[in-house]
């Protein structure tokens, strides 16, 4: 059922304890993938697969879900921060916090994995606003699997910066910091 992920580097796997925890959550192919790849980023190292128990005890009740019934389990988180959510009602939403606003991914894991693998960089531009990624690359070089370039000062006013006033900074703490400054996006 899942699609080959030519470009994903491995990090780690995920813990058995987490897939049984996780199984009746998330898609099966949420579960395929964390058996078959583990953690680690693909889509140009933008896109990471996450620990969703450790992003939930950290910013769990800062995602903002308003609309529908049931959860919003982290899922995956990108290099910019975004953080990337399955919710069973909804599919799979990217709260992109750089821009304090919520998109639609997609109905199931698969097509954002699908679409990042056909298209790459036109289709992250286009879903994620992508702008200062490349730039940031360039300066920076390649974010390690648990960081993330982030504005330098983590203020929601500087979401509209641009690569230069970003910085490398770990992603989880980055993520929880952000949200916790600006509020939830409410979706």
């Amino acid at each position: 059922m899942m699609l080959d992920i030519p470009d994903f580097v491995p990090h780690s796997p995920v813990a058995v304890t987490t897939i049984e925890a996780y199984a009746g959550l998330v898609p099966e192919e949420m579960v395929e993938l964390w058996e078959r790849y583990g953690y680690g980023s693909f889509g140009e190292g933008f896109v990471r697969v996450i620990d969703p128990g450790a992003y939930e005890a950290r910013i769990g009740n800062l995602m903002g879900k308003i609309i529908g019934a049931g959860p919003a389990v982290p899922i995956m988180v990108t290099a910019l921060a975004d953080v990337i959510a399955w919710e069973p009602d909804r599919g799979v939403t990217g709260l992109l916090l750089r821009k304090h606003a919520a998109v639609g991914l997609g109905s199931r894991p698969r097509t954002l994995v699908r679409l990042t693998a056909q298209h790459g960089a036109r289709h992250l531009a286009r879903a994620f606003d992508w702008a200062p990624y490349p730039e940031a690359l360039e300066r920076l070089g390649v974010p390690a699997y648990d960081e993330a370039f982030v504005p330098a000062t983590l203020r929601s006013a500087d979401r509209e910066a641009g690569a230069a006033a970003l910085a490398l900074r770990p992603a989880l703490p980055a993520v929880e910091a952000m949200l916790d400054r600006q509020g939830p996006i409410l979706h």
